[in-house]
């Protein structure tokens, strides 16, 4: 069976505890997790993480090869200063570190964010009991025992099972192809409309900066303002994405809600969600209840390494490394993904993927996707559309929170392997 499914919660709300529960039910699952996650903190050369819940404090550090929870705070590491209820969603992958620190929801009286964020793959390994990532640990197999050529691309009409055995191993595709340049052009010209009937306080919208100023680099809900682009949508080229694997994946409703974004990258930004590094769609939490999804990239035009190609870490969905940032030492293949107008780009939710930002063209692209059907005992959070809309928007206006390392304008942040 070929899946990307790695849930192993049922969606739903945390449960609320309070300092002392919380700090019993971890000390209760480091007895189980404790060397593992020591391996970890050795792997990612962490010094100790404190925590100061509504006043109540303690810490994790390792002892004798085992990782502990200790009262009380220590002079060294990091202390992360938080109420119960964002404490309660961290513990059980509601919210990740990162998914904290963006909205404002932990404070350090000790310590940074990044080096906060740099605990998250081992609190996920004391909670889940996943591995740390360690060098050498993910290989890249065909379905025929060979080595799998991780630069290779697919047609529309290739074989399907060859098509999912290879999402399934290297977490992203590229599909040649799928639809035309007139179709791109058209709804390029929809994008153009919805550009500029876009304004910095409409909430369906963000913003970036170049030395020109300020201009819509992200339309949401493009899907409800493009015509064209619900009908492709509705295709059969389009809908035989989520058909590779033999998961039930749900498609994001072309016609309904925010399911498609547009989004306009221009050169020289300088401020602004436009030209992020590399991260993981599920950075803000979850991934234990949710992945993998389907990101699905639509090429609006085409794109290569001077006009904002996507780039994707081969395997990087299969390992426990951090859903923000990228280590410098990180050993799987780090590939760009360049395309044609009328191309699609699909990468799983928890593949760590960025896109270069422009130097000589714009480039053009609608994102889009598909979910993992609900299991029996997963609990949906029931949204109206406009406090779905909020809260997207709401993730432009909380980048304030972000410390530059995490934002990543330098060209290191952007490297590709050649």
């Amino acid at each position: 069976m070929t899946t990307i499914d790695r849930r192993t919660r049922l969606a739903g709300p945390a449960d609320t505890l309070d300092a002392e529960q919380l700090f019993a039910e971890l000390t209760d699952r480091l007895a189980d997790t404790g060397v593992l996650a020591a391996r970890g903190v050795e792997q990612l050369e962490l010094d100790t993480l404190g925590f100061d819940v509504d006043g109540s404090r303690a810490h994790l550090v390792v002892d004798g090869g085992r990782l502990v929870l200790r009262e009380g705070l220590r002079a060294d590491g990091v202390v992360a200063a938080l109420d119960a209820w964002a404490c309660s969603e961290l513990l059980q992958d509601v919210v990740s570190t990162f998914g904290l620190v963006m909205a404002g929801r932990v404070q350090f009286p000790q310590g940074s964010g990044d080096r906060f964020v740099a605990w998250e793959p081992v609190l996920r390994a004391v909670i889940d009991g996943r591995p740390v990532y360690e060098p050498g640990s993910i290989a890249f197999r065909a379905r025929n025992g060979g080595a799998l050529e991780l630069h290779r691309g697919f047609e529309a009409d290739d074989d399907p099972e060859e098509i999912g055995h290879f999402l399934a191993e290297a977490g992203f595709l590229h599909l040649r192809g799928v639809f035309s340049e007139a179709e791109m052009a058209q709804v390029s010209a929809e994008l153009d409309d919805a550009l500029a009937a876009a304004t910095q306080d409409d909430g369906a919208s963000w913003w970036a900066r170049t030395a020109d100023g300020w201009y819509p680099a992200r339309i949401l809900g493009f899907n409800l303002k493009s015509p064209t682009l619900q009908d492709l949508l509705e295709t059969d080229r389009y809908r035989r994405v989520g058909t590779f694997t033999d998961d039930d994946m749900v498609q994001r409703p072309p016609r309904v809600g925010d399911s498609a974004e547009g989004l306009l990258k221009k050169i020289g930004v300088v401020e602004g969600f436009s030209d992020v590094s590399w991260h993981k769609d599920c950075t803000m939490g979850g991934h234990s209840r949710g992945c993998c999804g389907l990101t699905v990239g639509i090429a609006v035009t085409g794109a290569d390494r001077n006009s904002g190609e996507l780039g994707v870490v081969a395997g990087s969905h299969r390992a426990n490394v951090q859903a923000v940032d990228m280590r410098a030492d990180l050993d799987l293949p780090r590939l760009p993904l360049p395309t044609s107008t009328g191309d699609l780009t699909v990468h799983c939710s928890c593949t760590l993927h960025m896109s270069r930002p422009p130097v000589d063209r714009e480039r053009r692209v609608v994102y889009t996707g598909f979910g993992l059907a609900p299991r029996p005992g997963d609990v949906q959070e029931e949204l109206t559309p406009e406090e779905i809309r909020r809260r997207r928007a709401q993730l432009s206006d909380q980048s304030q929170n972000l410390e530059q390392d995490f934002i990543g304008r330098s060209p290191e942040a952007f490297a590709l392997d050649s």
